[in-house]
């Protein structure tokens, strides 16, 4: 199933590559026709994002039982994780104001026993309410871990509630995530992702937040929002109905998603935040992060084109799997072959493609402006805007491992390290923005000047991105030092 399935994503993935290779060479007025096309889809995706992401009001009551308490198990996969992150994280779910409830600590594949050994000594102190588990060796990247989980809960549990490492839980977070899945028989609700930000890296975390204040949210409108990974709160029965985690994808929880709702359950997204993270610790961290996001998306948007599902829930599946993923693979192929075919004295060919290249990076650059500032406000506005510049700064990431996924070119589940340090200038995004400077001078010296100026334009706009992110990131590593806990 999964070879018959990789074979599909290629074949795919394949069609769009080769014609904008045989246009190219064989026929570049097609090549611009071709082109023209993906810039209306292109179109199309922004309308379509800004469209979906509109809220609806709840009418449905709070269902309130106290004496009520299903027994929730809190699934906690680590692997090298630092243990005083880890420790931080238990000790305050611990502190959780409910009484039926256990914690799995379950650590995989993670070879250095000071790592996990100072986890388990703590977990070993409370063998009431915490099992911890280690495992040298475990398949399956984080899904594996969580399917490992399944099988140490207690026989009466009815609820399971993820976490990652780095997360500090609100001591309500149970009892507000029963009455957010009782609202309407709820398989799964997810909760926002909150950070610790302390008056830094604002523009990350309102980069990172517009996918729940957007996207997350648009799916409440077809009771589809597809869960996240952590601060998620599904019922067992429903995650026991598709055979637990998916093991297929770099991001599992969306494809848990596409399972359940094919199979017609009920998920939501809820706005109330029940804990806080850690943001990525350096911009090398938080690219290869989005790498993985956009990869796994696409992993899993490629199984939902043949996922037998009610068609808005399939379009807002999609719509959140997009999120993290934009086109401009197309433009900056096409900058490149521009600049070959000018050097080549060949560019006489091609007519209209530099208005077609930029105007492509002019829908992706508007389109997102438009959707991080749709809810903003005066009070807000510079914090939404910084949001957009790290976008962009991270376009070349959603650009292209979309395309690694498509062709299947392995790539393994890497963890995000949350640990500050120094982000060096070299781990900077500066592709793109070389790409535009550079084409911005050969349409310069083509004397292009109206061209020129637009692509300077959007140079610009990328290189203020990639600059800002660096900055902001450096502000944090210079202000803020994790303190080491203790077992």
């Amino acid at each position: 199933m999964n070879a018959n399935r990789n074979i599909m994503r290629v074949i795919t993935g394949t069609i769009p590559v080769a014609l904008l290779g045989y246009f190219s060479i064989t026929a570049p007025h097609l090549l611009e026709i071709f082109l023209m096309v993906i810039s209306i889809f292109m179109a199309i995706i922004a309308v379509s994002r800004f469209l979906f992401s509109r809220k609806i009001k709840e009418n449905t009551p709070y269902y309130s039982n106290d004496n009520n308490h299903p027994f929730v198990s809190i699934h906690l996969a680590i692997c090298n994780e630092p243990p005083e992150i880890v420790l931080r994280t238990i000790r305050q779910a611990l502190k959780i104001d409910y009484p039926n409830f256990e914690i799995i600590v379950l650590d995989n594949n993670t070879s250095r026993k000071e790592l996990w050994k100072p986890i388990e000594d703590f977990c070993n102190k409370h063998p009431d309410i915490i099992k911890f588990r280690h495992y040298d060796k475990l398949d399956g990247y984080k899904a594996g871990a969580l399917n490992e989980c399944l099988k140490l809960i207690q026989p009466e549990t009815e609820y399971i509630f993820t976490l990652d490492a780095d997360y500090r839980l609100k001591p309500s977070c149970l009892k507000i995530a029963l009455k957010e899945v009782r609202k309407d028989d709820f398989a799964v609700v997810q909760f926002p992702q909150n950070y610790v930000v302390n008056g830094r890296k604002m523009g990350l975390f309102k980069e990172l937040e517009h996918f729940f204040t957007l996207y997350a949210t648009g799916g409440n409108n077809s009771y589809s929002t597809l869960p996240t990974g952590t601060l998620t709160f599904i019922e067992l029965k429903a995650l026991q109905s598709v055979n637990g985690w998916p093991q297929e994808t770099l991001t599992e929880d969306a494809r848990l998603g596409i399972e359940l709702l094919s199979k017609n359950f009920k998920t939501r997204f809820s706005s109330k935040k029940v804990g806080k993270g850690i943001m990525p610790g350096t911009v090398q961290d938080l690219r290869k992060q989005r790498y993985r996001w956009v990869y796994g998306n696409t992993q899993c948007l490629m199984d939902l084109l043949y996922t037998k599902m009610n068609w808005k829930r399939k379009f807002s599946a999609a719509m959140q799997l997009l999120a993290w993923i934009n086109l401009l693979a197309f433009p900056i192929i096409s900058a490149l072959l521009y600049m070959v075919f000018y050097i080549a004295g060949a560019v006489d060919q091609f007519n209209y493609l530099p208005e077609i290249i930029l105007l492509q990076f002019g829908i992706f650059i508007t389109g997102k402006l438009l959707l991080m500032l749709k809810n903003t406000r005066r009070s807000t506005f510079h914090t939404d805007l910084k949001a957009f510049f790290i976008h962009l700064a991270l376009a070349f990431e959603m650009a292209f491992a979309c395309w690694c996924a498509v062709f299947c070119i392995p790539k393994k589940f890497i963890t995000t390290n949350k640990s500050n340090k120094v982000s060096k200038l070299s781990s900077v995004p500066l592709f793109i923005p070389s790409i535009l400077g550079i084409l911005t001078s050969f349409l310069g010296f083509q004397g292009e000047t109206l061209l020129a100026i637009v692509s300077l334009l959007i140079f610009s706009l990328f290189l203020v991105g990639s600059l800002y992110m660096l900055h902001e990131f450096e502000v944090e590593n210079n202000n803020l030092k994790l303190k080491p806990s203790t077992p």
